[in-house]
This record gives C-alpha cells, sequence and structure tokens, in this order.
C-alpha cells in the first residue's frame, strides 16, 4: 500500500496545523456569494448553493444528471467537451469565460479541475455575475477607495 499523499495545503503550510477544513467546506461553499456548482468528471452534477439556485438555472431534479442536458444551445456542449478534454489531458489552470446562457443575464464563469491525489475527479464552476461586478467597480471608480470603504462599511 502506498502511502498517502499530503494535500497542498498542509505541504505548502497554506492551513494552520491541525485544523480540518472539512469540518467547515460545505458552509464556506454555501456562504461564498457566488454561484458554485461541482460536477464530477463524467459532467454529472453533483452539487450546487443556494445562490446558484437563486440566480442560475440548478434545481433538485439536476443533482445526479448530465449538464449536458441543460445546455440550451447546440454549440455549449461541443466547447464544454473540449472544455472537459484538456482538463483530462493535464490542464491544471482555470478555465475562465464570459457567457449569456439565460438571454439577458451575463455571467462570468471559472471552472476548475478537480484533482485528488493527482487524479481528476471533477470540475468546480463559480459563477458571477456580469453586472454587480461592473457595478461594484464602477462605484469604487467614482468614490475612490475611502468613500467606497465608507459606503459599503457604515
Amino acid at each position: 500500500m502506498s502511502p498517502q499523499a499530503e494535500p497542498a495545503e498542509v505541504a505548502e503550510n497554506r492551513i494552520a496545523a491541525d485544523w480540518d477544513l472539512d469540518q467547515w467546506a460545505d458552509r464556506i461553499l454555501e456562504q461564498a456569494g457566488v454561484g458554485v456548482t461541482i460536477l464530477d468528471r463524467h459532467g454529472t452534477v453533483m452539487y450546487y448553493n443556494k445562490w446558484a439556485s437563486e440566480h442560475l438555472d440548478r434545481k433538485p431534479g439536476y443533482i445526479g444528471d448530465d449538464v449536458r442536458k441543460r445546455h440550451r444551445r447546440a454549440v455549449t456542449n461541443p466547447r464544454f467537451d473540449a472544455m472537459l478534454r484538456l482538463f483530462e489531458e493535464g490542464r491544471v489552470e482555470p478555465v475562465r469565460y464570459v457567457a449569456r446562457p439565460y438571454g439577458k443575464t451575463t455571467i462570468l464563469v471559472t471552472v476548475s479541475p478537480i484533482r485528488v491525489d493527482g487524479e481528476l475527479v471533477g470540475f468546480s464552476q463559480i459563477v458571477l455575475l456580469k453586472d454587480e461586478i461592473q457595478e461594484l467597480c464602477a462605484r469604487f471608480d467614482e468614490s475612490g477607495r475611502e468613500s467606497f470603504e465608507r459606503e459599503m462599511l457604515p
């Protein structure tokens, strides 16, 4: 039996000694303020957070279902499959893109591979709303940092 590899966050000293991230992971995903969807390596929806259910097309019936069944545009699945192939071939960097899957809402998407002990096990998809990001940036640009902080943190 081979010894289990040490997680990168432990090996790189990016986590407090003897702290078990697993006990908080589900709360972090639920309360992140962004859409989070997790797929297995075949594209099956395994999880989505509450934000995703409120802002994106995510429903309980999608759990355990192939995400390709939910894509509305014919071009989406070949692009999705090409992205997954990149990760299967070893890409470790996230793929970022902008999409408008629901007609009027533009989203900023980051898809990252999830690897456990070097094996590709799935993918995470993080989604932000373009309008929210632009509004925050515009507010910051108009008011400057000090007034922005005062407005955001009364």
